[in-house]
C-alpha cells in the first residue's frame, strides 16, 4: 500500500442476525445482537424480543406483527416501511431511529419512550400517555439520598460502567469560536490538543447518571425495589452486558422479597 493513503474504514456488519426475504415467524430473540444487523422484507411475525441490542440495526419492510418488545433501546434503528400490527411494546426507548412509513396500527405501548424520533412519519401511533417524548436537555431527576447512594455503589463495578446502562461519559463540547480556532491550527498541533482534552476528560472520569434509563426503572418498579435491587446488582454483576434488562432479575427480587439493602 502506497504511503500517505487512507485506509477505508470498514463498516461493521452483523451477519449473524441479518435477513433477507426471509421467514421468521413466531421465534424466540431474547438477547439477540440485533447491532448493526441489515435485514429487509422478513416476516417475524408472532416472535419475542427481550433485551436485544438494536444499535443501528436496519430492518426496513419487516414484518413484526404481533411481536413483544421488552426492555429494548431502539438506537439509531432504521424501521422504514416495517410493519407492528397488534405489537406489544413495554418498557422501550426508540432514540435517533427512522420510522418513516412504519405501520403501528393496534400497538400497545406500555412504559415508551421516545427521543429524538419523528413519530408523525409513522403510521396508527395510538394517543397514549404510556408514550412519551423525552427532551434531553430538558430531563432532570430530584432523587432522594438512599436512590443517589445505590445508584452510586455501582460505580464499584466495571461490568455496570462498561455496559452505559446506568452511566455515560459526558462529551466535552466545544464552543462554536473554540472550533473555528481548531480548524485554523496546523494538524499536528490539533491532534495533540485533542490528545490532552481526551486524557482531561479520562482523569476526571466524568461520568452522567443516564437519566432516561433510570426513569425507565422507575417507571416500571418501585424506588425501594430499585434501591435494594441495585445494590444486589453492584455485588453480583460478573460479566458484559449492554442492556437495562439486565437489572431485571435483580429488581424482581427485590420486589418479591420488600428487602432493603441500604
Amino acid at each position: 500500500m502506497r504511503k500517505g493513503r487512507k485506509c477505508k474504514r470498514v463498516k461493521k456488519y452483523n451477519k449473524f442476525f441479518s435477513y433477507t426475504n426471509m421467514d421468521r415467524k413466531k421465534r424466540n430473540f431474547s438477547y439477540k445482537d440485533f447491532s448493526y444487523s441489515n435485514s429487509y422484507n422478513t416476516c417475524f411475525t408472532g416472535s419475542v424480543f427481550y433485551g436485544n441490542n438494536f444499535f443501528k440495526a436496519r430492518m426496513k419492510y419487516c414484518g413484526f406483527n404481533g411481536c413483544t418488545f421488552q426492555f429494548i433501546e431502539f438506537n439509531k434503528t432504521n424501521f422504514r416501511g416495517s410493519r407492528f400490527k397488534g405489537a406489544i411494546f413495554r418498557n422501550v426507548w426508540f432514540n435517533n431511529c427512522n420510522l418513516q412509513g412504519a405501520s403501528f396500527h393496534g400497538a400497545s405501548f406500555f412504559n415508551v419512550l421516545y427521543t429524538n424520533t419523528n413519530i408523525s412519519k409513522a403510521k396508527g401511533v395510538p394517543q397514549s400517555e404510556c408514550l412519551v417524548r423525552i427532551n434531553h436537555n430538558t430531563t432532570k431527576f430530584q432523587l432522594s439520598q438512599q436512590l443517589y447512594e445505590a445508584i452510586l455503589s455501582c460505580k464499584s463495578n466495571q461490568f455496570i460502567l462498561k455496559s452505559g446502562t446506568l452511566f455515560y461519559k459526558q462529551k466535552n463540547r466545544l464552543s462554536n469560536a473554540k472550533k473555528r480556532a481548531l480548524k485554523q491550527m496546523p494538524k499536528a498541533d490539533r491532534k495533540e490538543y485533542q490528545r490532552q482534552i481526551q486524557l482531561h476528560i479520562d482523569k476526571k472520569n466524568n461520568l452522567q447518571i443516564h437519566q432516561i434509563n433510570l426513569e425507565r426503572l422507575l417507571l416500571a418498579y418501585s424506588e425501594k425495589a430499585i434501591i435494594a435491587g441495585l445494590h444486589d446488582a453492584s455485588n453480583s454483576i460478573n460479566k458484559d452486558f449492554s442492556s437495562l434488562s439486565y437489572f431485571v432479575p435483580y429488581l424482581e427480587r427485590a420486589t418479591k422479597s420488600g428487602s432493603q439493602r441500604l
